[in-house]
């Protein structure tokens, strides 16, 4: 039988016990805590049926900030449909070192262990922003057990090693990569997909109407179908026929609606997704050559050039923004409101975000996410850790400029304004709720300034399942 392995400090084998064989509804347990480690403790959905006398798939959900129960709801009612058990941690972290979630993971992967009932060969990975990255690297520290990932508004850049190499060619993995259409790291991720399309790893891209965040449940819902279906392509559990052409029929009616109402982009993404996954039936050969007519449309061919010059304009911003942010350090006094605004060309942006539903307008909406992230929640932190109550609020009074101040943010603003004037604390009295407003939306792991885009996973074992550890 193969045998789950972890590690922290080193390599650890666990031997798995014979578990008595019993039957439970569909469970919930809001709060367990592992027997390896006791400060690590998860949530826990056993669904329908659930019995220790077959093997089950399961999803290890990572929250940039724990919060356990919320993104595994997310997920639930497609476990219980599918028959999938998640574990969701309470201490999984984004912004930080690789630590937190490594042992989070390991915790997991020990309560596994000791589950003969759950199938090793098919453990699935979900995160967002930074949990995503940390995702992603897990996938290539456990392969051979880890069968897909869900990245949501992450992804990580090209390294020989990285995912899309260490699983080149291989039907076994699969990508499911999501971002909102007004995430910040929205391009990253589809970068990111493209990718594993030129290594040939099954992968899929759903955009969903939104800002940086968990999507919601549909497609959550949508990453586990899919995800099943790839484990019957991939050899990774029967083929169940039905379920399979009923899927198809759905993709194949929804790809044509979204042809109908003139959604031609969406409808090429799917038309060529159709073809790839369900490659030999004769609907894959149809929707293949659909794909192919879309994308030799003159109205296809301008939207794809306009796509790869936004996208590089966002590439160029990932670029330009830590400078801008180094000279505004090396500012004796804090620069002039006018100064930064300019040189952050918050202005135009902003006029560019209002011209309606272009691909313009919303690649602006996400330029101007990523430059509020870092005035409203990176710049003002690293000011504050060194003192610099003036320049945070600076910072802040400029993030005001594209939208109020929420979520985390407030609790920086609330420092920076201990030590301001009275005439500060005025500037911002219309920020913020009170303090129990503040579980709301997370801006951090903005693209190419999040410090987590250099972390790594090493294998500390040659061992067939492999053992994870910090890099």
């Amino acid at each position: 039988m193969r045998s789950w392995m972890f590690a922290t400090a080193g390599f650890v084998l666990l031997y798995a016990r014979p578990v008595a064989a019993q039957a439970f509804p569909g469970r919930l347990e809001e709060r367990v805590r592992s027997a390896t480690d006791t400060a690590q403790t998860f949530a826990l959905y056993l669904p329908p049926g659930y019995t220790t006398e077959r093997r089950w798939p399961v999803l290890f959900v990572l929250d940039p900030r724990g919060r356990a129960l919320l993104s595994l709801k997310l997920f639930q009612d497609h476990a219980a449909r599918l028959g999938w058990v998640i574990l969701s941690s309470y201490n999984t972290l984004s912004d930080g070192p690789p630590e937190p979630n490594v042992d989070a993971v390991n915790a997991m992967l020990a309560w596994a262990q000791a589950h003969p009932s759950l199938d090793p060969s098919r453990l699935y990975l979900a995160g967002f922003s930074g949990t995503a990255r940390a995702a992603l690297g897990f996938t290539v520290a456990l392969r051979g057990h880890v069968a897909g990932v869900i990245a949501v508004g992450g992804a990580l850049g090209f390294a020989l090693g990285g995912p899309e190499t260490a699983f080149a060619g291989d039907s076994t993995f699969a990508y499911f990569g999501s971002a909102g259409t007004r995430d910040f790291n929205y391009e990253e991720v589809l970068a990111m997909a493209d990718r594993f399309r030129a290594t040939r790893v099954p992968f899929r891209f759903v955009a969903f109407e939104g800002p940086h965040s968990w999507p919601p449940p549909d497609v959550c819902g949508d990453a586990l179908d899919w995800l099943e279906l790839r484990a019957m392509l991939g050899g990774l559990r029967m083929t169940d026929s039905g379920w399979a052409r009923a899927r198809l029929a759905a993709e194949l009616a929804r790809a044509a609606e979204l042809e109908r109402s003139g959604h031609w982009p969406e409808a090429l993404r799917l038309e060529d997704a159709i073809a790839r996954d369900y490659a030999g039936w004769p609907e894959a050969r149809d929707a293949a050559g659909r794909a192919a007519a879309l994308r030799s449309s003159s109205v296809l061919a301008k939207y794809e050039t306009e796509a790869r010059r936004l996208a590089e304009r966002d590439l160029h911003q990932g670029i330009e923004l830590p400078k801008i942010f180094a000279w505004a350090r090396s500012q004796r006094e804090p620069p002039p409101l006018e100064a930064l605004a300019g040189r952050l060309r918050i202005a135009e942006l902003q006029r560019t975000a209002e011209r309606g539903d272009s691909l313009e307008a919303a690649s602006a909406r996400r330029l101007l996410a990523r430059v509020f992230v870092n005035l409203a929640f990176y710049e003002p932190r690293a000011y504050l850790a060194n003192g610099s109550s003036s320049r945070a609020l600076r910072m802040l009074e400029a993030a005001v400029t594209i939208g109020p101040i929420q979520g985390e943010a407030c609790g920086l603003l609330r420092d920076a304004l201990a030590a301001a004037t009275a005439e500060q604390r005025a500037h911002f009295s219309g920020q913020c709720g009170p303090a129990s407003g503040e579980a709301g939306q997370t801006f951090r792991n903005a693209s190419n300034t999040g410090a987590d885009h250099q972390l790594r996973y090493r294998v500390s074992s040659a061992s067939a399942w492999s053992a994870v550890r910090a890099g």
